[in-house]
C-alpha cells in the first residue's frame, strides 16, 4: 500500500487561503528563532484535519476545509475579545481524513495513517513549546475524530491544552431535540413543510440545509448558484436492525449508547440509498440568514466557551462520539 501523502506543505494552498481569509499567519513560514519568540506569547496555535470530500452537486470537495477556517476566524476574533491581540497561528493544514463520504474526487486516508500524521505534526508542536492547540475539523466520521483525539491526549500528556469543538456538534446530533431546533423555522420558506424539516433535522447531517448555509454565510464562492434547484434527500428510515439493537440497549437502561446506535441506524440507511446521492435533507431551502443564526448565535459561543474552558481553564473538552466504533472496526483496520 502506497504510503499517504501529507499536503499540509502546499504554497498554492497557503496563498489560496490567504487571499480568501487574509488574517492567518503559518508557523512554520517564520524564520526559526522568530518562531520560538513568537509562540512565547502563549497563544493557541490551529491545526486543520480535513478530507477532500464530495459534498453533492452543489458543494465543493474542500466544504470541511473552508468551514472550518471561517469558523477558526470567528472563533479567533472573539478569543481576541476575551484575551487580548494576538495573531492567527496556523501550524498545519491536512487534507487528510478518515471515512469521507463516497462520491467522485473523495479521498479516504485510513484511521493508521491519520493518527501517525496528526501524532507526527503533535510531536512537532511540543518540541517547539507550544501550550495551546485547536484542532478544528468539520468532518463528521467518528475514526476521523478518534485520530485527532490520539493528537489531542499525546499532546496533553506532554503538558499541552487541546482541543477539538467539532464533537461538541457531533454530541449534539446524537443527543437531537427537535425543540432545539425551533428557531429554524424562522428562516424557512412558507411553502415548505416546516414542522418536518425541524422533527427531522437529526438525518442532515452532510451537505443538507446545515453545512448549505453555513457555506452560504461562511464561503458563499463554494456554493453552486443552483443549489435551490438540488432535489430533496429521500426520506430516511432508519435501518430497522440496528434500531433493534439499540433499543436493546434502552431497555438495558443504557441511554446514551441507544442514541448513538439510533444516530448510526439513521446513517447506515443514508450510505444504503440508491442511487446514493451524496447529501443528506433539503439543501434548497438554505439561506444566508439561516447561516448566520447557527454561526453566530449557537456555533460560536459554544467553540468559544469550550476554549475558555479547556485551553484558559481546566476543562477537558468534548470527547469524540462512538468509540465503540474502533472495536468494531478492529482499530481502524476495517471501513465501517
Amino acid at each position: 500500500m502506497p504510503k499517504t501523502r501529507l499536503f499540509a506543505n502546499n504554497r498554492w494552498q497557503y496563498e489560496c487561503y490567504s487571499l480568501q481569509y487574509g488574517m492567518e499567519k503559518y508557523l512554520y513560514s517564520y524564520p526559526h528563532c522568530e518562531l520560538l519568540e513568537l509562540l512565547k506569547q502563549d497563544v493557541p496555535v490551529y491545526v486543520f484535519v480535513n478530507p477532500i470530500e464530495y459534498h453533492g452537486p452543489h458543494l465543493s470537495l474542500y466544504t470541511d476545509k473552508v468551514l472550518s477556517m471561517g469558523m477558526a476566524k470567528k472563533l479567533h476574533a472573539e478569543l481576541v475579545n476575551k484575551k487580548g491581540e494576538m495573531p492567527f497561528l496556523v501550524a498545519e493544514d491536512i487534507s487528510l481524513g478518515e471515512g469521507p463520504t463516497r462520491g467522485p474526487g473523495s479521498i479516504h486516508t485510513p484511521f493508521k495513517d491519520l493518527r501517525k500524521i496528526i501524532l507526527r505534526c503533535s510531536k512537532s508542536l511540543v518540541e517547539l513549546g507550544v501550550r495551546k492547540v485547536i484542532f478544528m475539523t468539520f468532518h463528521g466520521a467518528p475514526m476521523h475524530n478518534m485520530a485527532i483525539q490520539a493528537g489531542i491526549e499525546y499532546l496533553n500528556k506532554n503538558g499541552v491544552k487541546a482541543y477539538n469543538p467539532f464533537n461538541y456538534i457531533l454530541q449534539k446530533m446524537i443527543h437531537f431535540n427537535p425543540r432545539d431546533y425551533d428557531r429554524v423555522r424562522d428562516f424557512l420558506p412558507d411553502d415548505c413543510d416546516k414542522d418536518v424539516i425541524v422533527e427531522n433535522f437529526n438525518t442532515d447531517f452532510h451537505a443538507g440545509i446545515f453545512e448549505t448555509s453555513l457555506c452560504l454565510y461562511l464561503c458563499p464562492k463554494t456554493v453552486s448558484e443552483n443549489y435551490n434547484a438540488v432535489p430533496d434527500c429521500p426520506a430516511l428510515i432508519p435501518n430497522e436492525k440496528l434500531l433493534f439493537i439499540a433499543k436493546l440497549f434502552k431497555s438495558l437502561g443504557q441511554i446514551y449508547l441507544f442514541k448513538e446506535l439510533r444516530f448510526a441506524a439513521i446513517g447506515l440507511s443514508w450510505i444504503q440509498l440508491k442511487p446514493f446521492p451524496g447529501y443528506s435533507g433539503t439543501p434548497r431551502y438554505s439561506s444566508i440568514e439561516l447561516g448566520q443564526y447557527f454561526v453566530e448565535q449557537e456555533l460560536i459561543p459554544l467553540y468559544v466557551n469550550g476554549a475558555l474552558e479547556t485551553l484558559y481553564g481546566v476543562g477537558k473538552g468534548p470527547r469524540p462520539v462512538m468509540k465503540w466504533i474502533y472495536g468494531l472496526s478492529l482499530g481502524g483496520l476495517i471501513s465501517i
